[in-house]
């Protein structure tokens, strides 16, 4: 069941996803085009400057997409330009240096970090300086060089403090939170979070979010479980208001873990299983995101290459103006001949649409008023079983008056009177016991019901007696106890109790109405 769950989760997500993929692809495809417009405007002019910022601009945008081949060989083409070496190339040495590294090929994003540096500090660069240093310890951090990556992201530290760069802190302070954390320090781990949370209140959401999964992440690593859960939860929520898949699978382990260490293993797989499907979810975001970019990339060369096309295509369209004017002209008279005749005969088959549906309109006008002719005659079935019912309790009542006033004449005369008393009273018991109109009463009763005796036989948990299918058939007919114990001769104690034997028989719950079922028992 959980499998089927999650399948039919991840389909409703990339269900959901695609239709905002395409809205996005529509503009980021927009956008790549201009860029690329421009490009070759600059080119055309031979403008280096041009040139060089718009390579800087479209390897950002790939970047931007994670399409990072396209990213880095868009850098190169800036960098291939020997442009002064300003702020614009530390900034693109220090991006390829990012990009090595979130590829893990740490020998080149050393190479691209230590460029940016010594450019950096040859031109008295702060900002790139510091950015410099910071990717040079990410760097020797992955190396497992855990004292050098601290001298390096110390020296950011102290740089980002000179500029009064709040999230450059903040990132700084993380970086040496999770150093001392590999190193297994985790209250200096601890300390170090907690700057970069204070710092990072005006920063991008994906920083406050990892900043609160390590503040969590080291709260349980020392068993200071409730501050885990807090912050961790702090994380989870903000991660889905972000719709970071990323930092909400991280933050539904954590908070499994923590669960686990404190024994509640109930939450805790509660959470891994929704880690699982936040781990499917991702994925499938991912693949998405990079179909999507590849889809981008396809759909802006292919539009370039339609563009030459057009162009050659221009060409030869000059030539056939003349040609293409005179067969424009005879197809629009044959179009305008042929939406004269379309238009007449639409006209005509309105009219047939019209007459078919005004025998239709009267078709279901009578239809309509043959139901409301069997409707009335079911009411008229209905009243008179109900009448005949309550004509049989008044007999019986009259019957079983006269009964009990003889019986008390039979005492009072002579023995030959007690006689025919007592025979005109066993007379008038068996015409009470007479079953022929029980027979009648219920052939009635079939005809408007045809199936209630039946579907109540197969919903039964017993057998019903004669007497037990009686009841139901009064109960169906909506009569109160005290017409029902008339009808049947009994007392309405008597009533009350096959009333409750009748219960114990059909699958009622205790809250349940016996004569509501009954009345709204479906039938076959």
């Amino acid at each position: 069941m959980f499998i089927i769950n999650h399948i039919k989760i991840s389909f409703l997500f990339v269900f959901v996803y695609s239709l905002n993929a395409q809205e996005i692809n529509t503009t980021k495809e927009a956008e790549l085009f201009s860029l690329k417009a421009e490009l070759k405007n600059a080119i055309t002019e031979n403008d280096s400057i041009n040139i060089g910022l718009t390579n800087i601009k479209l390897a950002d945008f790939f970047n931007s997409i994670s399409l990072f081949k396209e990213a880095t060989h868009y850098y190169q083409e800036y960098l291939g330009l020997h442009l002064p070496k300003d702020s614009s190339f530390i900034k693109v040495q220090n991006q390829l240096a990012l990009i090595n590294l979130e590829l893990k090929q740490y020998s080149l994003a050393e190479q691209h970090a230590s460029l940016a540096l010594s450019t950096s500090e040859h031109i008295n660069y702060k900002k790139g300086e510091a950015t410099s240093n910071a990717l040079l310890g990410s760097v020797s951090e992955k190396l497992s060089n855990y004292y050098e990556a601290l001298k390096f992201q110390e020296k950011s530290l102290s740089l980002f403090s000179l500029l009064k760069d709040s999230t450059g802190i903040a990132i700084t302070n993380e970086n040496i939170g999770s150093i001392y954390e590999d190193l297994e320090q985790y209250q200096k781990a601890l300390n170090y979070f907690n700057i970069a949370n204070r710092f990072a209140k005006n920063s991008p959401w994906d920083l406050k979010i990892n900043i609160l999964n390590n503040i969590g992440d080291i709260n349980r690593k020392t068993k200071k479980y409730n501050d885990a859960i807090r912050f961790t939860e702090q994380a989870l929520e903000s991660a889905k208001s972000a719709n970071n898949q990323s930092q909400l699978v991280s933050a539904l382990k954590d908070l499994s873990r923590t669960y686990a260490n404190m024994g509640n293993f109930e939450e805790a797989y509660k959470y891994l299983n929704n880690q699982y499907i936040a781990n499917e979810e991702e994925l499938i975001q991912n693949n998405n995101e990079i179909v999507s970019a590849l889809q981008i990339l396809h759909d802006v060369k292919e539009n370039e290459n339609k563009v030459q096309l057009l162009n050659k295509q221009n060409e030869i369209n000059k030539v056939q103006q003349s040609i293409i004017l005179i067969t424009t002209s005879t197809i629009l008279l044959t179009l305008l001949a042929a939406f004269l005749y379309w238009k007449k005969r639409r006209k005509h088959e309105k009219r047939i649409l019209e007459y078919k549906q005004q025998l239709l309109q009267a078709d279901l006008d009578k239809k309509a008023a043959k139901e409301i002719a069997l409707n009335r005659e079911i009411d008229i079935k209905v009243s008179s079983l109900t009448n005949y019912s309550l004509h049989i309790a008044h007999k019986n009542k009259k019957l079983s008056d006269i009964s009990k006033t003889l019986s008390k004449l039979k005492n009072r005369n002579n023995e030959l009177v007690s006689k025919k008393l007592k025979d005109i009273v066993k007379d008038i018991e068996a015409d009470l016991e007479n079953n022929n109109e029980w027979a009648e009463l219920m052939s009635y009763f079939g005809q408007i019901h045809p199936n209630f005796f039946s579907t109540l036989k197969q919903i039964v948990n017993d057998k019903l007696s004669s007497s037990e299918m009686r009841l139901c058939m009064l109960l169906r007919l909506n009569l109160s106890s005290k017409e029902i114990a008339d009808i049947l001769h009994i007392t309405p104690d008597s009533v009350r109790i096959a009333r409750y034997r009748l219960r114990k028989k059909l699958p009622l719950e205790s809250k349940d109405d016996l004569q509501d079922y009954l009345l709204n028992l479906q039938l076959d």
